[in-house]
């Protein structure tokens, strides 16, 4: 009698460890087949991307300005273009910020988030 209850105790071990397998060799490959599914994905959603980045890069091509010709300027005279630019380029560059008081306005004012009735640390001596 006590050899075949060992016996069915080694066949009853037997299945337990070949189910633990066959769930280790299932879990191992649902995460492979999950990972192969989606580095698909991934590439996919790359490389349309791609092709869209591409589409609205693409180089047109431009037609040249045509050159008007200028007006004869007296010796010594700017053209008013580069005037512009010149006039333009001083107001960018000395106009940066307003004038500031370098005074930090900053008061504290109470309330019940930072009163110190409410605090977590009341000892009681």
């Amino acid at each position: 009698m006590k050899l075949l209850q060992f016996t069915l105790l080694l066949a009853h071990e037997d299945w337990v460890y070949t189910k633990g397998w066959i769930v280790t060799i299932a879990g191992f490959l649902i995460v492979i087949l999950a990972l192969a599914i989606l580095s698909m994905i991934f590439s996919g959603v790359a490389s349309y991307f791609k092709k869209k980045d591409a589409q609205k890069n693409e180089v047109k091509e431009i037609k040249p300005a045509t050159v008007k010709p200028v007006a004869k300027l007296a010796e010594g005279e700017i053209p008013a273009e580069v005037q512009a630019a010149i006039g333009m380029a001083l107001y960018l560059t000395t106009n940066l910020h307003d004038e500031e008081s370098n005074v930090i306005t900053i008061e504290r004012h109470q309330t019940s988030w930072n009163d110190k009735n409410y605090g977590v640390r009341h000892w009681k001596r």
